[in-house]
């Protein structure tokens, strides 16, 4: 029994380590469908305005020091590619609707601010429960595969966990467009 036990544990193991850290292990995660309220309380954000569209979605808190660092970069972005047709969604969560407007106010954001209050977007989309986090979203709704800092979101979908840098978010933004 013993054996039988070591056996598929060892399966196991292999493969986990048998996927490169670039290639994803089964076919490409779509974008879940959902429904989430604007910030602005001015409605609501589907999945399925989104598509046909590439996407950055964004997943941020007002309390998080590293989103406040990307929070001006995805503004920039936003303004520089929104007339390629890109769609930057910021989604909010574990904040007061003051703070998270308070947020939105000092850093200017124009892009749309949904609220993920039970964190169900992200449960959908990451196995991983952080912020920030970044996923980029092909215009046939798959969730890119392009390698990042190594994170895996559920089913292989890469994503960026932690503060974006620059060059890195110009480049994702690019290989999208």
């Amino acid at each position: 029994m013993l054996s039988l036990v070591a056996l598929v544990a060892a399966i196991a193991l292999a493969r986990l380590v048998s996927t490169p850290a670039g290639e994803q292990a089964g076919p490409a995660k779509k974008l879940p469908g959902f429904v989430l309220p604007l910030l602005s309380g001015e409605g609501a954000k589907s999945s399925r305005s989104l598509e046909g569209s590439p996407v950055v979605i964004n997943f941020w808190a007002s309390w998080c020091l590293p989103c406040r660092e990307e929070a001006p970069l995805l503004e920039r972005a936003w303004r520089t590619y929104r007339d390629d047709g890109l769609v930057i969604i910021g989604v909010n969560a574990r904040d007061s609707e003051a703070d998270a407007k308070s947020f939105v106010r000092e850093f200017d954001i124009t892009y749309p601010v949904v609220v993920d209050e039970h964190l169900e977007l992200m449960h959908k989309v990451s196995s991983i429960e952080g912020w920030p986090q970044t996923f980029f979203v092909e215009r046939d709704g798959d969730l890119s595969t392009v390698p990042a800092r190594g994170n895996r979101g559920r089913d292989g979908a890469t994503v960026d966990l932690g503060a974006l840098e620059s060059a890195a978010l110009k480049r994702r933004i690019e290989a999208l467009l």
